[in-house]
């Protein structure tokens, strides 16, 4: 029989993974502290870094963009074009023309954002909350409309004719998504020149004009960092934001590691290589978790290989009723947008996103293989649906020689005479199926977005199913 450890900690040494912790009298010896605080600090970070990543990559994409010339909440990024390769954010779409801009409540105080109509459009705060949606999904019910939003701790006086929403950072990200018509970005880029207006309360009567700045085949690269860069632009964001943007217990685990609202963060050399460390550490884990996630309830079919990004369908990251971090880690490692109107069943209207990077064996989709995806016809979806392949270290469009590498209602496949769809994937096009055929790039990983725009039953209730993705050999 194995001796049992003793009930309480006196004269002994612990052997553990961080090493020898040695007790005399029940008092840790001061090399077993040091060891201990040390591991505690970074342990604390590792947390930090997975619990914080919303919070960085909006960080990151507001720096980029303020560096390609959208620095101002009225200085709006539209890609008229719509949006490819060039442009890297994190699972991104080429089948909606996208306006985003970053409001700035601090120094602008309460502000207007007229929405056009027909609009899919959603407003998050700096750790990616969800805030309200705009457009078909949200009060004006797509019929455009103006909204009022709020800085965190505004007591002043509300005005009647707006939708009214509050942030809980001073920095807010908006975003908004027209759909093509007729395969063409004509009307949405209209409908915005009309529509999209971004100006203070303040300035109601005599706003400044709002510019639309196109953004299609710009290098904008928006995609959050995965060394020490992530945990300095994370303390910049603490230091700008609110103080209670966040609960205690985010502040606490920020503090730990030397991160307060309001204050620069310094940290000492020793801290510093503490965090370099948990950096490494932590974005392995994002990675392992991503791909990884324990639980079957990311996965859309019991049989298949596809998975919800948002884990259960849940946009809140609760999926078994209590907030669940690695959920929500997934999400922020994968994607942006928070919103209802992406998860939640919402017959004939919103999204549903089905991802993938395995093949039907369960083996990494790779480069240098040939895959197939058989899609079965009666594909559910009322507006458009469309295949995008992204690179699976940057998560965003892979960089391959077709610009925008997406096949998809809009881009007239080939269809075969039973209704259903065959889509290729690999270096090279299979003889003769060039129309349904995404390139990937030898010795690179790649990830798959199946979208539905407009999701119909047959997508919920699964009498349609969308099969494996499958090696070719």
């Amino acid at each position: 029989m194995a001796e049992q450890t003793p009930k309480y900690i006196e004269t002994r040494t612990i052997e553990s993974r961080i090493g020898s912790l040695e007790f005399e009298r029940g008092f840790p010896t001061p090399k077993a502290v040091k060891t201990l605080f040390e591991f505690r600090t970074f342990y604390r970070a590792v947390e930090v870094f997975t619990q914080n990543t919303f919070g960085v990559s909006l960080y990151a994409m507001r720096k980029s963009l303020a560096n390609a010339g959208f620095g101002k909440a009225n200085q709006v990024s539209v890609w008229k074009n719509r949006m490819d390769s060039k442009s890297i954010l994190l699972t991104a779409n080429s089948e909606t023309v996208y306006a985003m801009t970053f409001l700035d409540l601090k120094g602008d105080g309460p502000t207007v954002i007229e929405s056009p109509p027909k609009a899919l459009g959603l407003i998050n705060d700096m750790w990616m909350r969800y805030i309200g949606d705009m457009g078909m999904m949200g009060p004006d019910k797509g019929e455009g409309g103006k909204f009022l939003i709020l800085p965190p701790g505004y007591e002043g006086k509300i005005p009647e004719g707006y939708y009214v929403m509050q942030s809980k950072t001073y920095s807010v990200w908006c975003a908004i998504r027209l759909n093509l018509v007729d395969n063409k970005p004509d009307v949405a880029n209209a409908l915005y020149k009309e529509h999209l207006k971004i100006y203070p309360l303040s300035n109601k009567d005599n706003p400044e004009p709002t510019e639309l700045i196109n953004a299609s085949g710009m290098e904008i690269d928006t995609v959050h960092s995965e060394n020490y860069t992530y945990m300095e632009e994370l303390g910049h964001l603490v230091e700008q934001e609110h103080p209670d943007a966040l609960p205690d217990g985010q502040k606490f685990l920020l503090a730990s590691i030397g991160m307060e609202f309001g204050k620069p963060f310094q940290p000492d050399a020793q801290l510093k290589s503490t965090l370099e460390e948990a950096v490494a550490v932590g974005a392995a884990m994002l990675r392992a978790n991503m791909w990884d996630y324990v639980g079957d309830d990311k996965w859309i079919y019991k049989d298949r290989k596809w998975w919800n990004p948002f884990v259960g369908g849940k946009y809140t990251f609760d999926p078994a009723g209590y907030f669940n971090y690695d959920a929500q880690a997934l999400f922020a490692a994968y994607a942006t947008a928070v919103t209802p109107a992406m998860a939640s069943k919402t017959v004939g209207g919103g999204s549903q996103y089905l991802c993938s990077h395995q093949d039907k064996d369960g083996n990494p989709l790779n480069g240098d293989k040939n895959y197939q995806l058989h899609i079965p016809a009666g594909i559910p979806a009322k507006n458009f649906w469309s295949l995008i392949v992204y690179d699976s270290a940057s998560r965003s469009m892979i960089q391959v020689a077709k610009p925008m590498p997406t096949i998809s209602s809009y881009t007239d496949p080939v269809i075969n005479e039973d209704g259903s769809v065959d889509l290729y994937f690999g270096p090279e096009a299979p003889a003769g199926k060039e129309k349904n055929w995404i390139e990937t790039l030898p010795n690179k990983g790649w990830t798959g977005v199946f979208r539905l725009y407009g999701p119909l039953e047959s997508f919920f209730d699964q009498t349609w199913k969308l099969n494996d993705i499958e090696e070719v050999k």
